[in-house]
């Protein structure tokens, strides 16, 4: 096995984990993507001799906010996503699927939409793959919690970055006070980056699950700028309880 990386070294399995998900069409038709990641980072790593399409090269179509060397040749998102995208690449977004997502911790199974499902498995995959954009979001995958709303979104992603902030903090002997302006500077790089993913995706696919499974990506990645300047509009009712 190989990551998703400009450099390598062998992976033995004992080293991994794997998340399944499993796209139940029709009695006849299953779509399966197995993921594998590492135990130590949870980078996502790929089989080795898997798809490596001109649409992932880094040169095509970069995003502007790239902080990647030149010398990388591949998009980690995208080289990710190339993986499983051809079996989904004529999928209507509305077409309907029973989706089951298997992980070390526990079975999830939705009867939903393909492009909600490919939101979860692309949103997985992006956070995984090594893109300096999208590392932010790495712990909160290791605990991968797919179809999950606006607001369990934000919560996740909230209580992930302080507690995360805090524990640096307390290694680090800093008195430095908590905030989320890094998380929301964050996510407005994060944005960025979807719309340019979204634009390499359009080479490849003939129809939309997977663009629309972006856009929805786009929109978390939106509200979380908004809540954090606006007064946590979408989350502050989860915190009310009988007095």
């Amino acid at each position: 096995m190989a990551p998703l990386d400009c450099s390598s070294r062998v992976l033995m399995a004992d080293d991994l984990k794997r998340i399944t998900y499993r796209f139940f069409v029709a009695a006849d038709e299953t779509l399966v993507v197995d993921l594998l990641f590492t135990k130590d980072t949870f980078r996502l790593v790929i089989p080795e001799g898997g798809p490596h399409p001109e649409w992932a090269r880094l040169g095509h179509k970069r995003c502007p906010n790239c902080t990647l060397a030149d010398d990388c040749e591949y998009c980690p998102s995208a080289l990710g996503i190339a993986q499983f995208l051809p079996s989904f690449s004529a999928r209507v977004s509305h077409d309907k699927a029973v989706v089951e997502v298997e992980t070390p911790q526990r079975t999830i199974v939705s009867k939903t939409t393909f492009q909600t499902g490919m939101a979860s498995m692309i949103g997985l995959v992006c956070a995984t793959s090594g893109c300096p954009l999208t590392r932010f979001l790495r712990p909160m995958a290791r605990f991968h919690m797919p179809f999950a709303d606006e607001q369990e979104t934000l919560f996740r992603a909230f209580s992930i970055w302080l507690l995360m902030s805090f524990v640096q903090r307390r290694a680090d002997g800093s008195d430095e006070p908590l905030s989320l302006e890094g998380l929301k500077h964050n996510y407005q790089q994060l944005s960025v980056m979807n719309s340019h993913l979204a634009e390499r995706m359009r080479d490849t696919v003939s129809r939309d699950a997977a663009l629309n499974a972006v856009i929805i990506l786009d929109l978390f990645a939106q509200i979380a700028p908004d809540n954090i300047d606006g007064g946590f509009d979408d989350i502050t009712g989860i915190f009310q309880v009988e007095s």
